[in-house]
C-alpha cells in the first residue's frame, strides 16, 4: 500500500517539476517582456516630452511669425508712406524749379529790356545834348527860335522822365523776380535735404524689412523642423505602441499558459490522488473480504468442534465459554487510513491568511502596474533580509528561482495556492510541509523597481484571486 502511495507520490511530484520548468520559462519570458516594455514606455515617456517641448517651441515660433509678419506690414505701410512723401516731395521740388527756371527768364528778360531802354535813354541824352551845343552855337550867331526851342525842351523832358520810370518800374519787377526766385531756391534746398532724409528712411525701412522677411524664413523654417520632429516621435510612438500591444498580448498568453500548467498539475495531482485513494480502497476491499471469509472459516471450525464436543456430552455451557474464549481475536495489521496517506497528503490549510511579511501593500491586486497588464497579486514593502512567513500550513510544490521575481516559493494550502516572490533566498525545498507562521526565506528586492517588495499572489485552482479577500 504504501509502495502504491510512493509511486502515486513521485509521478505527481515529476510532473510539477516540468510543469516548473515550463513555468520558469514562461516567467522568465514574461519578465524579458516586462523589461522590454517598461523601456518602450520610457522611451515613449520621452518622445512624448521631447513632442511637448517642440510643440511648446511651434507655438512660441509661430507667435513670434505672426508678430513679424505684423512688423513687416507696419514697415510697408511706413515704406509706402515715405515712397508717397518722397513722391510729393520731388513733385514740389519739380515745381521749385520750373518756378526758378520761369523766374530766372522772367529776370533775363528785365534785363534786357532795361538795358535795351538804358540804351535808347542814354542815346536820347546824347542827341539831346548834341542839340543842345548847336543851339548854345546857334544863339552866338544871332539866331532865335524861342517858342519852338521851348516846346522841343519840354518834350524831351517829358520823354526822359517816363522812360525813366519805365526803366525804373522793369527794374523794380526786375526785383520782386529775383527775390522770388531766391525764395524758391531756399524751398527748393530745404525740399532737397527733406528729401534725402525721406530717402534714407526709405532705405532704412526697406533693409529692416529685409531682415525681418529673412528672420520669418528662419521661423518658418524652424516650424517646419519642429513639425517635421513631432511627426517623427508620434510615428515613432505608434510603433512601439503597437510592439507594446504585441507583446503584452504574448504576455496574457503566458500567463494564460501558467494558469493551465498550474490547472494541470493540480488536476494530475488529483488524479494521482483518486488513484492511490481507488487503489487503497481496492486493497482495503480484499482485506476485509479476506477478514470475513477467515472468520467464516473459523466460525465454520469452531461450529465444528462444538457438535463433537455435544457427541461427548460435555457441558453446553462451559463449551461455548470456551468456544468464546477460545475464538481468536482479528487484529488488523493494515495501515490505518491516517497512516497510509499522512505522506502524501497536502496539509490543508485553515483558509484565513495570515500577512507573510509585515509592512504597507504598495501595489494592489488588479492595480496596472505596465500599460495594458494588472497586478495578478500585491506587492508589500518591508525590509531587505525580513523574514517571510508561509501565510497558512501547506506544502511546498516549488522552491527555486523565476527570473522576473528572484527566488520564488509556491505553497499548495488545498484549496488556495499563495506565490512568494521577490525573495533573496529560501529556506523551505520543494516537497516540504510546512505550517503557518512557518518561516520559508528572506526579502530581496523587486528586478525592475529596486525596492524591498514582496510579491505575494494567490489561487483558487488555476484562477487568481485577490488575496486582501483572505487575510
Amino acid at each position: 500500500m504504501k509502495k502504491i502511495i510512493l509511486k502515486f507520490s513521485l509521478f505527481a511530484c515529476t510532473l510539477l517539476l516540468v510543469f516548473a520548468d515550463q513555468i520558469e520559462d514562461n516567467k522568465k519570458r514574461i519578465q524579458q517582456i516586462d523589461s522590454q516594455v517598461n523601456k518602450n514606455n520610457q522611451v515613449i515617456n520621452k518622445n512624448k516630452t521631447e513632442i511637448g517641448k517642440a510643440k511648446k517651441n511651434e507655438i512660441t515660433t509661430t507667435t513670434q511669425v505672426k508678430q513679424l509678419e505684423t512688423n513687416i506690414v507696419r514697415l510697408q505701410n511706413e515704406y509706402n508712406e515715405a515712397e508717397k512723401k518722397y513722391r510729393n516731395i520731388l513733385t514740389k521740388i519739380g515745381v521749385n524749379n520750373e518756378n526758378i527756371n520761369s523766374n530766372i527768364s522772367e529776370i533775363n528778360r528785365n534785363t534786357q529790356i532795361i538795358n535795351i531802354n538804358k540804351t535808347d535813354l542814354n542815346n536820347k541824352i546824347r542827341t539831346w545834348d548834341k542839340i543842345r551845343r548847336n543851339k548854345e552855337k546857334t544863339n552866338k550867331i544871332g539866331i532865335s527860335s524861342s517858342a519852338n526851342q521851348l516846346k522841343m525842351r519840354h518834350d524831351l523832358k517829358i520823354l526822359f522822365n517816363k522812360q525813366k520810370d519805365y526803366i525804373q518800374g522793369v527794374e523794380d519787377t526786375k526785383k520782386n523776380v529775383e527775390n522770388k526766385k531766391n525764395k524758391e531756391e531756399v524751398i527748393k534746398a530745404l525740399n532737397q535735404k527733406e528729401a534725402a532724409s525721406v530717402n534714407a528712411a526709405k532705405s532704412n525701412l526697406e533693409n529692416k524689412s529685409k531682415e525681418l522677411n529673412e528672420a520669418k524664413k528662419e521661423k518658418n523654417k524652424l516650424i517646419a523642423q519642429l513639425r517635421g520632429k513631432q511627426a517623427t516621435l508620434n510615428t515613432e510612438n505608434k510603433k512601439i505602441e503597437k510592439s507594446n500591444s504585441q507583446l503584452v498580448s504574448e504576455k496574457k498568453k503566458l500567463n494564460a499558459q501558467i494558469q493551465a500548467i498550474i490547472q494541470r498539475a493540480i488536476r494530475e495531482r488529483e488524479l494521482a490522488m483518486e488513484r492511490a485513494a481507488e487503489e487503497k480502497r481496492k486493497q482495503e476491499e480484499a482485506e476485509r473480504i479476506r477478514r470475513e471469509a477467515e472468520a467464516q472459516r473459523r466460525t465454520a471450525e469452531e461450529r465444528k468442534s462444538t457438535n463433537e464436543l455435544s457427541g461427548a456430552k460435555t457441558v453446553p455451557s462451559r463449551s461455548t465459554s470456551t468456544t468464546a474464549n477460545n475464538t481468536p481475536k482479528v487484529i488488523n495489521t493494515s495501515p490505518t487510513s491516517s497512516s497510509s496517506t499522512s505522506s502524501s497528503r497536502t496539509p490543508t490549510g485553515t483558509g484565513k491568511l495570515i500577512m507573510p511579511i509585515n509592512g504597507s501593500v504598495v501595489v494592489s491586486y488588479g492595480q496596472t502596474k505596465v500599460e495594458g497588464l494588472k497586478s495578478n497579486g500585491i506587492e508589500i514593502r518591508g525590509s531587505v533580509g525580513q523574514s517571510v512567513r508561509a501565510a497558512d500550513t501547506g506544502k511546498v510544490i516549488y522552491s527555486g528561482s523565476l527570473n522576473g521575481l528572484g527566488s520564488v516559493v509556491i505553497i499548495d494550502h488545498g484549496s488556495l495556492v499563495t506565490v512568494y516572490g521577490n525573495l533573496s533566498g529560501v529556506s523551505v525545498s520543494k516537497g516540504a510541509n510546512v505550517n503557518k507562521g512557518q518561516t520559508i526565506g528572506t526579502l530581496g528586492r523587486d528586478q525592475i523597481s529596486k525596492q524591498p517588495n514582496l510579491y505575494f499572489e494567490t489561487r483558487r485552482g488555476v484562477n487568481v484571486v485577490n488575496p486582501m479577500s483572505y487575510f
